[in-house]
């Protein structure tokens, strides 16, 4: 195989799979995706896919092209990428979780007041106290007695993830990527703090530019061109429960405020269940992706059913049907590194969740950069550069 000079991304994901179809609509150079499995059945797979605005202005604008991006491949599907809208309810089950939840209304009303025409979610959000969330939400499956409070937000739902990349690798092929399965990035070649080429299971191709897209394994492609990135890893373990009668009714997002447990009922009625370190940042750490397998860890396994049974009594009698781990990126301010790095012509796409929501503006902000040499609009939000100790070539 002799890919030749062009445009490589490491990483067959949506977001390998949203850059190369962004550079794609824009140029005829070469641009080749290095998958080392098989296509979108790493990160993407395993991820819970909600959407829904959440975050500051620089992932609000991200979202809202995304949006836009997603209606129109769903005008047209080459997969079903699908949606179903649940709503988000976070619930709080001590007086302190209930302060912090109402805490956080109170202050984006003040930052919607501060905005003065930037761009903004004004998508509702409430606050709902112990005694008016019976009152207000049909939640009959939920045990109101132990949540002191609740914010609710309407605006949200989740995707298919694996068929929305999907949406991308094959117009992504039509615009003539090639998709390189089974396939290494062994080395990155530096010279001089520029990126001269790449090695794909120890053979060497020049490379004008390569882009790490590769979700947990963006620090192991990083140090391969002598970065560092500010990224560290929580586990996100999913179990799938099974109800022993179908239910007749569906139910919101629910995460818990004091555990990070979230759960979800699905459209078949089965009941998912992940987890958000609540630390973030801070109690994330550095896992080797290739060394986990599918097995939930029995600690978080425990606390989760905990979690579960509590809100949900009902749910005590369900089975585990089926279980998985992923591991999820995460970032000091919660927000993606997307760009330039200090090596000229090597750059990143890493993201502290919300890779599903964020990779269509994601390929777009690559595109113009490598392309245009436009850092774009949303750079001082993304750029690697935002953190003291690291820079980017510019």
């Amino acid at each position: 195989m002799s890919a030749g000079d062009g445009y490589h991304i490491v990483g067959g994901g949506i977001v390998g799979a949203s850059i190369a179809y962004h550079l794609s609509e824009r140029t005829d150079e070469p641009v080749h995706v290095y998958e080392k499995g098989t296509l979108a059945n790493e990160t993407t797979r395993k991820s819970f896919a909600f959407f829904g605005f959440y975050g500051d202005e620089t992932q609000y604008r991200m979202k809202r092209y995304a949006i836009e991006q997603y209606n129109e491949f769903m005008k047209s599907p080459r997969a079903s990428p699908g949606y179903v809208a649940t709503g988000r309810l976070d619930v709080a089950t001590t007086e302190d979780g209930a302060d912090a939840l109402r805490q956080t209304v109170e202050t984006r009303g003040e930052r919607l007041a501060d905005a003065r025409g930037k761009s903004a979610d004004t998508s509702p959000v409430n606050y709902l106290s112990s005694d008016e969330l019976p009152k207000s939400m049909f939640l009959p499956f939920l045990d109101t007695d132990v949540v002191v409070g609740g914010v609710y937000r309407p605006n949200v739902g989740y995707v298919r993830p694996c068929e929305f990349a999907t949406e991308f690798i094959e117009r992504a092929r039509d615009n003539g990527v090639t998709f390189h399965e089974r396939t290494t990035v062994t080395d990155l070649h530096v010279e001089d703090e520029t990126l001269v080429g790449l090695s794909v299971d120890g053979e060497f191709e020049p490379a004008e530019a390569v882009v790490a897209a590769a979700g947990p394994w963006n620090q192991q492609v990083s140090q391969m061109a002598g970065v560092d990135i500010p990224v560290k890893h929580t586990l996100a373990p999913v179990l799938e429960l099974e109800p022993s009668e179908p239910l007749a009714y569906t139910l919101p997002w629910i995460t818990h405020h004091e555990s990070g447990f979230t759960i979800r009922r699905n459209a078949d009625g089965k009941i998912m269940m992940t987890h958000h370190p609540v630390g973030g940042y801070d109690d994330a750490t550095e896992y080797d992706p290739d060394a986990w397998g599918e097995t939930v860890p029995e600690e978080i396994r425990n606390r989760g059913l905990e979690t579960l049974y509590t809100l949900l009594p009902e749910a005590e009698s369900f089975d585990i049907v089926d279980e998985r781990v992923g591991i999820r990126s995460s970032t000091p301010d919660m927000n993606p590194v997307v760009g330039w790095t200090r090596v000229r012509g090597f750059s990143i796409a890493a993201f502290s969740t919300s890779g599903i929501q964020l990779s269509p503006a994601t390929g777009k902000i690559i595109a113009a950069q490598l392309l245009d040499d436009d850092p774009t609009s949303y750079y001082e939000g993304l750029s690697i550069s935002r953190f003291d100790e690291y820079v980017d070539w510019r």
